[in-house]
């Protein structure tokens, strides 16, 4: 009898990496924002603020965060196995902030290649939901499982540290858990788009 050899057949890949950033002057950044635009805008946020597209400000050590976003999210790209000629870019990019109460319901990121997080300032974690979100209901009950991971369990939690970024397909339902904290939580997140780029011909040379 040979070796037996496992497969991963449909994975869910989570990048994460430790960025160096200043957090104090993205921090006085976002709350700049929040200050300009109060009202902000409401899709997955609950009780929290999430700001407009901010993908045009030239604020120092935000430009910082999106060049860092880009190579991130091409490392990614090219660990995935995309093809060569296509190389990722910032499409949108948004602030939000949780105070005490606020959290994100369960969503996806819709029309865009790949999807992620910065983290300013953490105090809860964020989830991610099994795609096949009934596995521990009709098929790997709970009482089966020694030590729930990656694979076995319907959510799977990610407690990141502030200047951390993430990076996920953005098909994979997720949220943020209510922040039970006197700080605010504060994070900013983004989506990429996959764009072809131009590779020279040969000249034989």
């Amino acid at each position: 009898m040979g070796e037996p050899k496992f497969t991963n057949l449909f994975s869910t890949p989570l990048l994460t990496d430790k960025l160096d950033l200043d957090l104090t002057k993205i921090s006085k950044f976002c709350y700049e924002m929040k200050d300009k635009d109060e009202e902000g805008t409401k899709i997955s946020n609950s009780g929290g603020w999430h700001s407009n597209d901010i993908i045009n400000e030239t604020n120092e050590e935000f430009v910082k965060l999106k060049t860092k976003i880009e190579e991130t999210a091409n490392i990614y790209h090219k660990t995935l196995g995309f093809k060569k000629n296509i190389h990722q870019k910032l499409s949108k990019i948004w602030i939000n902030i949780n105070p005490k109460g606020g959290s994100n319901d369960w969503h996806t990121h819709p029309h865009s290649t790949f999807s992620g997080s910065f983290y300013i300032k953490v105090n809860t974690p964020i989830k991610f939901r099994n795609p096949f979100f009934d596995i521990n209901n009709y098929y790997w009950l709970r009482e089966l499982i020694m030590e729930p991971n990656s694979t076995t369990s319907e959510v799977y939690q990610f407690i990141p540290e502030p200047n951390n970024i993430i990076m996920f397909p953005p098909w994979i339902l997720h949220k943020v858990a209510i922040n039970e904290e006197d700080v605010d939580r504060i994070s900013i997140s983004f989506n990429t788009l996959s764009h072809y780029i131009k590779i020279p011909k040969s000249n034989g040379l």
